[in-house]
């Protein structure tokens, strides 16, 4: 079974791309996602976190990712105490996905990490995509999110490699400033060359 990572700093239009991938009929694991899932109610995180880092949430509505958000929000400390308990429980999470999809005789699936090199994960991978986009237009998307800031991104941008270091580290680097069109087209063709996928 083949592993393709793939990853992109935040607003670059990775979720684009993994619906790309569902749409080629190819099994994406969401690292995201399932971060989602175990800070939502009743989430495997939830008990850990409300310990680790007090008034947070509740166990029955899950995590208030706000409050969460500015404890951990530039104290370096806080953030790797919360990775210690997220992490794992990632991994955990993607080996399970693994399994599954060996079993269903998969030969091809995505995991999106928008972590990937920083967390050491393109280890696991054969093949790793970047998806990126010029840095106005990442900016001009980030802050359309729902309670983004200029403070927030420049944040989430400095805990993160830069664009340029994720895309030298990858075996192929993934445009999404031109138009949904134009980046199917592309890994639609790099797909066909690289995996002998056809659709």
């Amino acid at each position: 079974m083949k592993i393709i990572g793939l990853t992109g700093s935040i607003a670059t239009g990775k979720s684009s791309v993994s619906d790309m991938f569902r749409y080629f009929k190819i099994p994406v694991h969401d690292a995201d996602k399932a971060v989602h899932n175990f800070l939502g109610p009743h989430g495997t995180a939830v008990l850990d976190i409300i310990r680790e880092f007090g008034d947070v949430g509740q166990p029955n509505m899950g995590i208030n990712r706000q409050k969460l958000g500015d404890i951990i929000f530039n104290n370096p400390q806080a953030k790797k105490r919360l990775e210690l308990i997220i992490h794992p429980l990632v991994w955990n999470d993607r080996n399970k996905f693994f399994k599954q999809m060996r079993l269903q005789n998969r030969k091809i699936v995505v995991v999106d990490i928008p972590l990937l090199f920083e967390t050491g994960s393109d280890i696991i991978c054969d093949r790793t995509i970047c998806v990126w986009a010029p840095y106005f237009l990442q900016k001009q998307r980030a802050l359309q999110r729902n309670g983004m800031t200029q403070n927030k991104l420049d944040a989430i941008v400095s805990n993160q490699l830069p664009q340029q270091i994720k895309m030298q580290l990858s075996d192929f680097c993934l445009p999404t400033g031109l138009g949904k069109a134009y980046t199917y087209k592309l890994l639609k063709s790099w797909l066909l060359s690289n995996l002998s996928i056809n659709r």
